[in-house]
């Protein structure tokens, strides 16, 4: 059996944290196996419950390590030198509006440190399903002769920007159910149900029958790193990491991006909140980025170089198109809230995004396509040498596996 190293990122969730892990092993020698990486960014009231989830699987045999601020402190006060130690924390740093990319980096180079033949990123809202085939399975079983990133094909929720499904649902008559005093979206019973208008519908194919084909794995909610000898990456700072990480990877390196059919996730995260105005720009962003990386990945394998070159007229394109968008939405919003006798509750939460997407247009309107796109991959290219640097020194690949599992080797 391959060795398989599985990271799951949580905060604030522990009965999902728990649905997680509990639909991973069900029946699944591979995840039973696996080294799992807890990644708990929980604020400090759920610390505690979350930490109990891991136990409770620690205690039932899995090769669990749990993973919150104090132990990443361990790790990096244990690293040989002021710059490995400085290096390391800039890289799993995490920031207030955009705390992807650093908890990704800590999975990467902790996980990477386990020397895993397959290493995984689940989101705590992923639930794994068994019924006709199993994506770890296949992972651990899969005879590709070089490295690769792969995806399942997801259930559930539909993979969209928090603009993309704010249009979605006020494009409905019945637009005033979904919004609450709490958020969007926020009943439970609707949420997990295929009567809310976001969920994704199933296209039909036979679970049985395993499908292989090229595709672009932009999101890292649940994807295996094949890793066969490849220079991994690390996820970029800000603007939706793992929205186009996987892109930079295959843009660089070649990576083949993969979507395996017939074997199924399902996405369920509780609801939709209202974000703020830092976290939807950082996503307006990303997703121009990631558009802009698509165009540059169809002309080919990129040095940095010339992806340098031709990234900052890419993204100056994406951005006029996600700024049309943005545009729809602000009118759709004007018209609603001019709507009488849609209820209170939905009339004070839609003011509320009415306000934060005023905060988000005087943004967007400073943007320098140009400079961003410059000082986004000066960065990138900063990550990349430390990333590489930590990966090379054994002394951190020993300090990070003895402080995880007790063991140098």
């Amino acid at each position: 059996m391959s060795r398989t190293a599985i990271v799951v990122r949580t905060a604030n969730r522990p009965e999902i944290l728990n649905r997680c892990l509990a639909a991973a092993v069900e029946g699944c020698d591979v995840a039973r196996h696996a080294y799992w990486l807890v990644l708990d960014d929980s604020s400090a009231h759920n610390l505690s419950p979350t930490r109990e989830v891991a136990k409770f699987w620690m205690g039932s045999g899995l090769r669990l390590a749990y993973v919150d601020q104090s132990v990443e402190a361990e790790i990096a006060d244990g690293l040989p030198g002021a710059n490995v130690r400085a290096s390391f924390r800039h890289l799993v740093a995490r920031s207030p509006s955009c705390r992807t990319e650093g908890g990704r980096n800590l999975g990467l180079i902790a996980g990477l440190s386990l020397s895993p033949d397959v290493l995984l990123f689940v989101d705590d809202d992923m639930v794994h399903r068994h019924e006709g085939n199993c994506f770890f399975h296949w992972c651990s079983n899969n005879t590709r002769s070089g490295s690769f990133i792969a995806s399942p094909r997801k259930l559930g929720i539909t993979d969209m920007s928090y603009l993309n499904r704010l249009n979605n649902l006020l494009n409905r008559d019945d637009w005033a159910r979904f919004f609450s005093d709490t958020g969007i979206s926020s009943d439970p019973d609707l949420w997990y149900s295929p009567n809310n208008p976001l969920w994704k519908n199933g296209n039909g194919s036979d679970p049985a029958s395993l499908t292989l084909a090229e595709r672009e794995v932009v999101s890292g909610q649940f994807i295996a790193l094949g890793n066969n000898g490849a220079e991994w990456l690390p996820f970029p700072d800000e603007y939706n990491s793992d929205l186009n990480w996987s892109l930079l990877q295959s843009c660089c390196f070649a990576t083949p991006l993969l979507k395996v059919g017939g074997v199924n996730v399902k996405h369920l995260p509780p609801r939709l909140g209202c974000p703020q105005a830092e976290s939807i720009l950082s996503e307006f962003i990303g997703t121009a980025i990631a558009r802009a990386l698509r165009r540059i990945k169809q002309k080919g394998e990129q040095s940095m170089n010339r992806l340098a070159d031709r990234l900052p007229d890419f993204i100056g394109l994406e951005l006029k198109q996600e700024l049309f968008l943005f545009l729809n939405v602000e009118r759709v919003i004007r018209s609603r809230v001019r709507t009488s006798g849609d209820g209170i509750h939905a009339g004070r939460t839609l003011l509320k995004v009415q306000r934060t997407l005023a905060d988000v247009g005087e943004r967007l309107s400073s943007l320098d396509s140009r400079q961003l796109a410059t000082s986004w991959l000066d960065d990138f290219a900063a990550r990349n040498r430390m990333l590489q640097e930590l990966r090379r020194d054994e002394a951190v690949q020993t300090q990070i596996r003895r402080v995880l599992f007790g063991t140098s080797s």
